[in-house]
């Protein structure tokens, strides 16, 4: 089981034994199914028999329209329907050749998937002053080193905005690591699943707007529209030859695996994907409360001079505890990011997911914080947040009015590291291949 399934498993036990526990091990979107959507799911239950594997040609159709809004060369005959993005991810590894090559830290089901795949993987780390994002010229040593050691790598993976860290590619940074994947013959897997969670100053790209011919979209409803458990993920081919050689592989994976996804939630996702002004402002709505949430913990890390990444997409804070190492040491026995998550759902309950979760080496001290359970786990709750925040209020009178939780998540985490005491000056984070 992946860590952040477990991590979720595990605060909800507690929470039956009578613990309070403060969640912010599990990015999970917990607003309120919007209406038309929950209409046009209700409306479609009928609809039982088995829809094709690649996706009704209406949703397809619809998909592809919504990526060419966003720039990309997408056609309803190189789009997949499948049941969740994670799907997709795995059949994509599994019909492309080569090795995988990614940035790390990053979501843990990466790497398991390329090696349920068959694949070698060459994880190259990222450091905060990058943003922890890759540069070209990390990407090509990387690549020099995994054929050195003897591997191939073919494939390379970009998450964007990214979990763990929150950050998002800038598009010259896109562009550059284009001509790099071109060059050296890679197909890129661009994971867009936090595409429509995007805030802050830096707009969300896709890497395919430079690369076409050779990179591989996935999305799907869960972030944006809290749709997780609905399982409805797409993905958008590449341009040309490789593109239709990947539909007939990648369907022939998804025929084997999971046959097609759930007709009826294909039927709503149509709405979802329809450009309904209704369904849009909501999105707008549901990201801005998660970037008012985010930003308001990340100022919060920030006057503590807790290094942190600014959160530009998702629901993710990425904090790095090094400055403490030697007090959490000396006073706790605590010399991996695994036993500081420990210590502070003992003795703070704050549930948080340890860096090397997320492929961080383990003495790393940087945790992983996602905000997006912090705003009421019921529908009603989560209603009433999105009522105030059509009244527009400042970040910090609509967390506090809110989401009290995230208040009290902040005053936690600055008792933990007031007790703590002076900080050090903090190493570098991360750092890449050598």
């Amino acid at each position: 089981m992946s860590s952040t399934l477990a991590i979720h498993e595990k605060v909800n036990r507690l929470r039956r034994e009578g613990r309070r526990v403060f969640h912010l091990g599990f990015g999970e979107g917990r607003f309120p199914v919007h209406p038309k959507l929950l209409a046009a799911l209700r409306d479609n239950a009928d609809a039982r028999g088995y829809a094709p594997v690649a996706g009704l040609a209406e949703l397809r159709e619809q998909v592809a329209e919504y990526y060419r809004r966003f720039g990309l060369q997408a056609d309803a005959s190189r789009v997949i329907v499948g049941s969740g993005s994670k799907s997709l991810l795995f059949a994509a590894l599994a019909a492309l050749r080569g090795d995988l090559v990614l940035a790390r830290p990053c979501w843990v089901t990466y790497e398991a998937q390329a090696r349920l795949a068959g694949k070698s993987v060459t994880a190259i780390p990222t450091s905060l002053d990058e943003g922890y994002c890759l540069t070209p010229d990390a990407l090509r040593d990387g690549l020099r080193r995994a054929r050195e050691a003897g591997g191939n790598p073919g494939i390379l993976l970009l998450n964007s905005p990214g979990n763990p860290t929150g950050t998002i590619y800038p598009d010259e940074l896109l562009s550059e690591l284009a001509v790099v994947a071109r060059e050296e013959g890679l197909r890129v897997l661009s994971d867009e699943i936090y595409a429509l969670c995007a805030h802050g100053e830096v707009a969300h790209r896709s890497i395919a707007r430079h690369y076409p011919e050779g990179t591989i979209v996935t999305g799907g409803l869960s972030k944006h529209l809290s749709l997780g458990g609905w399982r409805l993920g797409v993905a958008v081919l590449p341009t040309g030859e490789l593109g239709r050689l990947l539909m007939d592989h990648m369907t022939a994976v998804a025929s084997s695996v999971w046959t097609t996804a759930s007709a009826p939630v294909q039927h709503a996702a149509v709405v979802a994907y329809g450009g309904d002004p209704d369904v849009e402002s909501y999105i707008e709505a549901c990201a801005a409360i998660q970037a008012g949430v985010t930003g308001y913990l990340y100022r919060q890390l920030e006057s503590l001079g807790i290094p942190c990444p600014e959160p530009c997409g998702g629901f993710y804070l990425y904090p790095d505890f090094a400055p403490w190492r030697r007090a959490l040491v000396e006073r706790h026995g605590v010399g991996t990011s695994a036993e500081l998550a420990e210590l502070l759902l003992e003795r703070e309950s704050l549930a948080v997911l340890p860096g090397s979760e997320f492929g961080a080496e383990p003495a790393e001290l940087c945790l992983r914080l996602s905000t997006s359970c912090l705003h009421g786990l019921a529908d009603a709750t989560a209603a009433d947040v999105l009522s105030l925040a059509a009244e527009r209020l400042p970040p910090e009178r609509l967390v506090a009015r809110a989401c009290p939780q995230v208040v009290e998540v902040a005053a936690l985490l600055g008792e933990f590291i007031a007790a703590l005491g002076v900080a050090e000056p903090a190493p570098a984070v991360g750092g890449r291949v050598s």
